[in-house]
């Protein structure tokens, strides 16, 4: 019996003391307010501190979610050659995991635009800033 206590006790002591964590497991959510009257929702997914995916979306206006406008063909981007908008936020959010995260390793012009990702034509600084937002509250 008082090995069970002693046992008991020390798991209590870890868990409240955060012994044997290496850093924030979990989700995270950074939220920017667009120029259209949307919020940029970027969800960094964490590992021991460490980020491993994101998911990057916007919820417009009227409350429904850019990406699934974009599946279905009800999101069309005027003007815009090449893929859709979900495709090249899919192709953002590869490049910024690719990367470890560090994002200042991708830059963009003045129209906010990314120079080096392939097949992405869309402004991505507010992207960005929701992705960061959600970094710093894993600090």
């Amino acid at each position: 019996m008082k090995k069970r206590v002693i046992a008991v006790g020390l798991l209590v002591a870890m868990a409240l003391t955060g012994c044997g964590s290496k850093g924030f497991t979990g989700e995270k959510v950074g939220k920017v307010k667009d120029e259209f009257g949307g919020t940029t929702i970027a969800t960094v997914k964490f590992e021991e501190g460490k980020p491993v995916s994101v998911d990057i979306d916007t919820e417009q206006e009227d409350g429904s979610m850019k990406s699934e406008a974009s599946k279905s063909g009800a999101y069309d981007m005027k003007n815009e050659p090449g893929k859709k908008w979900h495709e090249q936020v899919d192709l953002l959010e590869e490049t910024i995991v690719k990367d470890e995260f560090s994002l200042d390793k991708i830059t963009c012009d003045d129209e906010g635009k990314p120079d080096a990702i392939s097949g992405v034509t869309i402004k991505v600084n507010g992207y960005l800033d929701a992705v960061q937002d959600a970094l710093d509250q894993a600090k």
